[in-house]
């Protein structure tokens, strides 16, 4: 059986996209399940104690989605119809926004979730069911009880946890493969290991 690495993610974060396709390229050589798990940065970011993600107004025309709302709900809709659909449309709006740069709107998820074959009826439906809000609030908590700060973080199944974060995609499958065996080779061996950070440069 593969074993379950659980994942946090948020479609606004670009390392969360390339965390996925870099899961994507590993996930069958390295006999890997990963179960992914919305985490909203804006709200773990907000300094406003009373403000919550999941009781938010959506903006029609904000690119965002409202601070990543929407593509939440439309993600929780998605997974009502089985991991595979789910997968298949998480995989590709987090490509729509960071490959494509295409905003998180109702027209690029509807778009997505008819392209990757999911029951639009009840897809709409979900949208605007209020426990899937629930459900998006309950996911955060849970992260947030494991501290989970950024995105992508993988959970391994020997408590392992920590947050991973690539400037750029493998250059083949089989990089993606060694990245990611290192990464976790880092995690057992080392355990007081913190932070791995390279310097950035200032841009103007």
């Amino acid at each position: 059986m593969p074993e379950t690495v659980n994942v946090y993610f948020d479609y606004l974060c670009p390392f969360a996209w390339r965390g996925a396709e870099v899961a994507e390229q590993v996930a069958g050589t390295l006999e890997l399940y990963f179960k992914w798990h919305h985490f909203s940065l804006y709200q773990s970011n907000s300094k406003n104690n009373g403000w919550q993600l999941w009781n938010e107004t959506i903006d029609p025309h904000d690119e965002s989605g409202t601070k990543g709302l929407l593509p939440f709900l439309a993600s929780c809709s998605a997974r009502q119809q089985g991991k595979e659909l789910f997968n298949s449309f998480r995989l590709e709006t987090l490509r729509a926004r960071h490959r494509d740069c295409l905003p998180l709107n109702l027209e690029t998820l509807t778009r997505t979730a008819h392209m990757v074959g999911l029951n639009m009826s009840e897809f709409e439906k979900e949208l605007g069911n209020p426990e899937t809000r629930t459900r998006i609030a309950q996911e955060h908590h849970v992260a947030r009880a494991l501290s989970v700060f950024g995105t992508p973080t993988f959970h391994f199944a020997n408590g392992d946890l920590a947050y991973f974060r690539i400037s750029q995609l493998p250059q083949s499958a089989e990089e993606a493969v060694e990245l990611f065996r290192d990464y976790r080779r880092l995690l057992e061996t080392y355990p007081y290991l913190e932070t791995i950070k390279r310097p950035r440069p200032e841009r103007n």
